[in-house]
């Protein structure tokens, strides 16, 4: 398992869900295909075993149009409560943590 320090390795401000947003840097598409393109398959989320540790400390904000591109996409080959086990997530605010859980479970939003 490796542990992602994501406002220090990818960046502080996550509210960009895709290139059309904002300045269209630093996206949650980006991010998904950087760091979690090897869960986007059925077979990935088979086991129980944790993929990757998040690590929120450096992280100032995030929105949630962020939130849903990276964590809610996934549901289309998971529960909410499995995607949180595969994708562990570490000093973390309950705000963000609360926002994170909430777009899991309402689901991905397409563009």
């Amino acid at each position: 398992m490796k542990t992602v320090d994501v406002g220090k390795e990818f960046f502080a401000q996550l509210t960009n869900r895709d290139c059309r947003q904002r300045e269209g840097k630093h996206t949650a598409i980006e991010f998904r295909a950087k760091y979690l393109s090897e869960l986007d398959s059925e077979e990935a989320w088979k086991g129980d075993d944790v993929f990757i540790e998040l690590d929120f400390q450096n992280v100032i904000r995030m929105g949630p149009s962020w939130a849903n591109e990276v964590f809610a996409y996934f549901t289309q080959y998971a529960r909410p409560e499995r995607i949180l086990k595969k994708i562990r997530l570490i000093n973390i605010s309950r705000v963000k943590r609360s926002i994170i859980e909430q777009e899991i479970e309402t689901g991905h939003t397409r563009n």
